[in-house]
């Protein structure tokens, strides 16, 4: 008989990734906790329920302020017929960041605790729950944040902002995000702001750090690996935690954010999809463009480029494996190419225009098909074979993106940087080829292109790509404090 894991067990391993930050426990500590994490899995699937009570309360005195370890105990003590002390961890574990109401209404280990006063009492109140644990969650984020941001609270998308960047490029920023929520729900998520599903849903604070600190961030939470070499971490949405850092106003917060809106609608359903379907789509809104009436469209990219230079070798991952494949395996072999093969497979399904039927058709299924395979079946109407050959054609006809401007293409006529997650910065007095002066400066960082957002070079170099020299365009800009646009024909690079 198939034995049930309690809930919150398998986001363990992310709660520990979260939580056991190099700079807050040694490394002993950290490994006790996994071992311990994994004995107390292996006693509730024996269904030794006072086993897993004792190995959980060890764990609980090395992570006091682990919520999932707190919830699990309750499942345990539930399941022992300790209804009252069951009950009181729930209360702690929702004291402590768990916001999943929804599941903790479904869980079956649960089941003698729900009448309890406690519980009722916490159903009753959820909404000032959930209220009092986004505001927690601020005054966290604050300790390690503290100097120089703005708090900002959006109750559209039950989001608050803690910003370090400049007011008005943030407010242009918060724009976008709205931007793409609403494409969400229009092309994804259909029920994402429908008041009765949202209800429950919890706050996710976002914060915008400025350089160093988000070195500091990174640091203390994923070691020293994090802000070095090829392991570099450009941001992360943390899922338990309900907070998302991105070291970029661009294709990283893009790429978070949707990850938050991904995670709020799948835990209403209680799902957790795969890392394929989570990242292809997080991937999907890193690089878009504008329809004339101010639509957002995914957009062709580097990564698409990438996905090309798969398919030219014959590389590309049979729909089938790709679509099985574990965390582990999709993160730790080959990710950048899986990442690209992702989004454009998302691409793909979006020109087919069938990405909304198919993720509606997924979450129907899920519990039949958690890697999706059926549901593309069904919304292509063809075998995973023969979207595989259809897949590879579309991927070869895709036009490339340059990822560098070269000789004779259109361009600022200026030499910029990368800047600090703001957009590219203007790394020399402007002295055109032409002679031609334009109202740019050194220092000046480059915000949009005709108000196409261009936050760091990759999509400067994208968005340049569409003009022909000669072309004028309105360059958006800031100086100091200033929001400014200036006139600027391109011109061929040299």
């Amino acid at each position: 008989m198939h034995r049930r894991r309690p809930l919150l067990l398998v986001l363990v391993a992310l709660s520990l990734a979260a939580q056991l930050a190099p700079a807050q426990q040694d490394q002993e500590r950290r490994l006790l906790a996994n071992k311990l994490a994994q004995q107390a899995t292996e006693a509730f699937e024996k269904n030794d329920f006072a086993g897993a009570e004792q190995l959980l309360r060890r764990q609980l005195v090395l992570q006091p302020g682990n919520f999932v370890i707190m919830y699990n105990l309750g499942c345990a003590l539930a399941m022992r017929g300790e209804s009252e002390q069951a009950a009181d961890f729930i209360v702690r574990a929702v004291e402590h960041g768990f916001t999943d109401l929804a599941h903790m209404e479904r869980d079956p280990q649960l089941a003698s605790v729900r009448d309890e006063p406690t519980i009722r009492g916490l159903r009753e109140r959820w909404p000032k729950v959930l209220l009092a644990q986004a505001e927690n969650n601020l005054k966290d984020a604050q300790r390690t944040f503290a100097k120089g941001y703005e708090v900002t609270r959006d109750e559209h998308l039950k989001v608050i902002y803690l910003s370090a960047f400049n007011p008005k490029s943030f407010e242009a920023v918060r724009a976008e995000l709205t931007r793409i929520a609403e494409w969400s729900k229009a092309g994804l998520f259909p029920d994402l702001f429908d008041p009765e599903a949202s209800r429950d849903d919890a706050w996710v604070v976002v914060v915008l750090p400025g350089k160093s600190d988000f070195a500091s961030w990174a640091r203390a939470s994923f070691g020293n690996d994090a802000v070095q070499g090829n392991s570099m971490i450009a941001g992360s949405y943390m899922h338990d935690q309900k907070r998302l850092v991105a070291m970029d106003l661009g294709a990283t917060l893009r790429h978070e954010f949707l990850h938050a809106l991904h995670w709020r609608v799948s835990t209403r359903k209680g799902q957790a999809h795969p890392l394929w379907i989570l990242e292809g789509l997080g991937t999907l809104v890193e690089d878009y463009d504008l329809t004339d009436k101010g639509s957002l469209v995914p957009a062709i990219s580097w990564r698409t480029n990438t996905a090309k230079r798969i398919e030219k070798i014959n590389k590309l991952i049979p729909l089938a494996k790709l679509s099985s494949m574990t965390h582990v395996q999709f993160a730790g072999q080959r990710p950048l190419a899986n990442y690209a093969q992702s989004r454009a497979f998302f691409l793909y399904l979006q020109d087919r225009g069938v990405l909304r039927d198919w993720f509606s058709d997924y979450e129907r299924s899920f519990r039949d098909d958690r890697s999706g395979l059926a549901s593309l079946e069904r919304a292509l109407g063809r075998s995973h074979a023969e979207i595989d050959a259809d897949f590879k054609a579309w991927v070869r006809l895709l036009p490339a993106v340059p990822e560098e401007i070269k000789p004779g293409m259109a361009s600022l006529g200026v030499e910029v940087d990368a800047g600090s997650g703001e957009g590219p910065v203007i790394a020399a007095p402007p002295r055109r080829t032409d002679g031609s002066r334009i109202d740019l400066r050194l220092g000046d960082v480059i915000l949009a292109i005709d108000e196409r957002p261009t936050r760091d070079l990759a999509e400067l170099v994208r968005v340049l790509s569409g003009y022909e020299p000669g072309t004028e365009v309105t360059v958006s800009y800031r100086r100091g404090s200033l929001m400014r646009e200036a006139a600027v024909t391109l011109l061929p690079a040299p």
